[in-house]
């Protein structure tokens, strides 16, 4: 299969230079829009670029109904005459199934916003395009014979580094269930810390860093609601100065508390906050943005945080949150972009939006970070709980599989 790359200033373009060099057959494995250099840097504008293949030589094409892609995809099946043709007919079934699926997301989420799902016709589209993701289930050759754990890890969406260490772990077979052995090896890389929420002994800064849309204010006023509830006084402080809406949103938050809300725009006057404040809780939200020079959010960073003498009737809790649904180069980036905040647990969130929340075992053998509280909804403060290894490894490999494995 020969595979090459296009660019053009629209997608049609594109796909027409890429027909034109590899035939009216080629298939379209990706697409993104890249920038493209105006002068000196600036006015740059947008162009499209795909990556498109050429079926094998050994994949006739039958006649077919019209679709959304090219003719070949719908040849009869090719003849396997050796592991490479095996490999490259997987790889376009891989590419096809691919687009369908985000082709399926966006007809789903356009159908929603225009409020016609029940519709007969929206319903007789979703069908259509479910029908032809199982065929394109059925084109996509077995696993191979041996090859349970891959298979078993690539099911639950572990992948990377972490992927690379269970897959070792479970080479040998010591005659138990392999859902079983895999819940073993899970609960042995998670590592669960102290509820964040201080004692009535103490008196914390609580903050919670991570990229932006992680759910770093919800989660806060989670953790502000039952202090609250506790019996505890806190004092919400909000750094989220760059997103639209950030600071109204905490604000609301802490108004609903009936507890004190400022906003800090630097280092220095989030310090000054801390130092007068009263509360035996500070909440500190962030944006998330990489912090600055300037950013407030630096303060945060373990050594500073110790050298300020605001602070030290304080105990330092900083949270670094990230969704279920995170994969290992995700996580990478957020460690990356606020390793100088020096996170010291993890806030797992919105684990009820994926049924294969991978991101748990991503973050914490990545982050090596104890997890001290999970996120599963957007309801305040009903929806978060203290971490538990075994309720962790149960939303990873639900027990039910290791049922089914052994009856099998």
């Amino acid at each position: 299969m020969t595979t090459r790359v296009f660019r053009a200033r629209s997608l049609t373009d594109a796909r027409d230079a890429a027909m034109a060099a590899l035939g009216r057959d080629a298939v379209v494995l990706t697409t993104r829009q890249v920038k493209r250099a105006g002068l000196l840097g600036l006015l740059g504008a947008t162009d499209v670029e795909i990556a498109a293949a050429s079926l094998p030589p050994s994949a006739p094409v039958a006649a077919a109904p019209k679709g959304p892609f090219s003719l070949g995809a719908y040849g009869t099946e090719p003849s396997v005459t050796g592991p490479k043709d095996q490999a490259s007919r997987a790889a376009v079934v891989n590419a096809l199934r691919a687009d369908l699926r985000s082709e399926i997301r966006a007809v789903k989420l356009a159908l929603g916003r225009t409020a016609t799902h029940s519709s007969p016709e929206a319903a007789d589209l979703i069908a259509e395009m479910s029908a032809m993701r199982e065929a394109l289930e059925q084109l996509a050759p077995p696993a191979p014979r041996g090859n349970k754990v891959a298979s078993l890890l690539r099911a639950r969406g572990v992948d990377g580094r972490a992927g690379a260490v269970i897959g070792r772990a479970l080479k040998s077979d010591s005659g138990e269930s392999i859902t079983d052995r895999l819940r073993v090896e899970l609960s042995k890389m998670i590592t669960v810390g102290a509820w964040p929420v201080p004692t009535r002994s103490e008196r914390v800064v609580l903050a919670a860093v991570g990229l932006s849309g992680v759910g770093k204010t919800t989660t806060l006023a989670k953790l502000a609601t039952l202090a609250r509830a506790g019996g505890r006084t806190v004092n919400f402080v909000t750094c989220d100065t760059f997103r639209v809406g950030g600071v109204e949103q905490a604000r609301r938050y802490a108004t609903l508390l009936d507890i004190p809300f400022d906003t800090a725009r630097s280092a220095d006057e989030l310090e000054a906050i801390i130092g007068r404040s009263k509360a035996d809780l500070v909440i500190v939200d962030t944006s998330g943005r990489e912090p600055g020079t300037n950013g407030a959010e630096l303060l945060l960073n373990e050594e500073r945080f110790a050298e300020s003498d605001a602070c030290s009737p304080f105990r330092r809790h900083v949270l670094l949150c990230t969704p279920g649904t995170f994969r290992e180069v995700d996580v990478l980036r957020s460690v990356k972009s606020f390793g100088a905040m020096t996170p010291n647990a993890l806030a797992l969130t919105k684990l009820d939006e994926t049924s294969v929340p991978s991101g748990i075992i991503h973050a914490t053998w990545t982050t090596r970070l104890p997890v001290v509280a999970t996120c599963a909804g957007p309801r305040v403060p009903e929806d978060i709980e203290p971490a538990d290894v075994q309720h962790l490894v149960d939303l990873l490999v639900p027990r039910t599989e290791s049922r089914k494995a052994r009856a099998a």
